[in-house]
């Protein structure tokens, strides 16, 4: 099952904490890992540290500091209302309750695995043919494909209520 939900710049700070604080103590892989094909570029491999992780969910370049594109602003609709700055997304990828219970009661290394498998081949799907990015010209609004996104992934063994629960967030940048 995947559920994706809006991570926003205003909390940059405390998301970066959550992720590689409080859920690197749950992992069965511990801290998170960098992935896709953009991570690179901007100096981003292995363990996620949180500086590193704020910087880009700020909007800036975790190793120059520099700002990535447009600022990430709030803004206010035509009625008002606030509009808060996108920095990510957490794609949550959950596997069914029964290969939790397999791994929980197993503990076999290849349920993980497999769980880890499906997650890298729905983030190439992803990266492949979902990686866009929205650029104005001349007042007319183009879809650009970006080669690729920056992502850190970080795996998790039980649910909120400590139930068996193998599940890996990935936090999606939105700066591409």
């Amino acid at each position: 099952m995947l559920r994706v939900t809006t991570i926003y710049a205003n909390t940059a700070g405390a998301s970066a904490r959550y992720y590689t604080r409080y859920l690197t103590d749950d992992g069965p892989e511990g801290e998170g890992r960098w992935l896709g094909r953009q991570a690179d570029g901007l100096g981003l491999s292995g363990t996620v540290a949180t500086e590193d992780l704020e910087a880009l969910l700020s909007g800036h370049d975790p190793v120059s500091g520099a700002r990535l594109g447009r600022a990430l602003v709030d803004r206010y609709d035509t009625k008002g209302r606030l509009i808060p700055a996108v920095a990510g997304f957490d794609a949550t990828f959950s596997a069914p309750k029964s290969v939790s219970l397999w791994w929980a009661l197993t503990g076999d290394p290849g349920v993980v695995e497999a769980h880890d498998v499906a997650v890298r081949a729905v983030l190439e799907n992803l990266e492949r043919y979902g990686a866009t990015t929205r650029v104005r010209r001349n007042g007319v609004r183009h879809h650009i494909h970006t080669c690729g996104l920056v992502m850190a992934a970080f795996g998790q063994a039980t649910s909120r209520e400590d139930d068996p629960q193998l599940h890996t967030h990935v936090v999606i940048s939105a700066k591409v």
